[in-house]
C-alpha cells in the first residue's frame, strides 16, 4: 500500500470517529466540541441555565423593547439572560447582550426526536 493511501485511510477513520462522538453527544442532549469551538470563535460566553449548558446558535440584532429578563432561580450567572417578550416561561431561545443591539442567541441542546 502506498503511504498516501494509508494516511488517507487513517484520516477518514479519525473523521468518522469524531463525527460519531459528536452525534452521540448531540443525541444525548449535550453541547459538542464543534459548537464549543464556534461559540469561542464568536466570543460568546458559556452559559449554564438550570444545570444544563446551552448551545450557541447565532448573533441577532434585536431591539431591547423586544426582550424581557428571564426569570431564573440561578443568580450565579455573570451575564443577564433575556427571552423574547412573546415567548413562554420556558423559551426555546435565550439571549445574552453582546453590545449595542446585538445579542448572542442560545438554545437548549435537544435532538429533534426528543422535543
Amino acid at each position: 500500500m502506498k503511504r498516501s493511501r494509508k494516511i488517507g485511510i487513517i484520516c477518514l477513520a479519525v473523521l468518522l470517529l469524531y463525527s460519531t462522538v459528536e452525534f452521540a453527544l448531540f443525541a444525548a442532549g449535550h453541547v459538542g466540541t464543534f459548537n464549543a469551538v464556534r461559540r469561542s470563535l464568536a466570543g460568546a460566553p458559556q452559559i449554564e441555565l438550570y444545570g444544563q449548558t446551552l448551545a450557541y446558535a447565532d448573533v441577532e440584532k434585536l431591539e431591547s423593547s423586544e426582550l424581557v429578563p428571564l426569570n431564573r432561580t440561578e443568580e450565579s450567572l455573570p451575564n443577564q439572560v433575556y427571552k423574547l417578550a412573546a415567548a413562554p416561561d420556558n423559551p426555546p431561545y435565550v439571549f445574552v447582550l453582546k453590545g449595542n443591539d446585538a445579542y448572542f442567541k442560545y438554545r437548549v441542546p435537544k435532538a429533534a426526536w426528543r422535543m
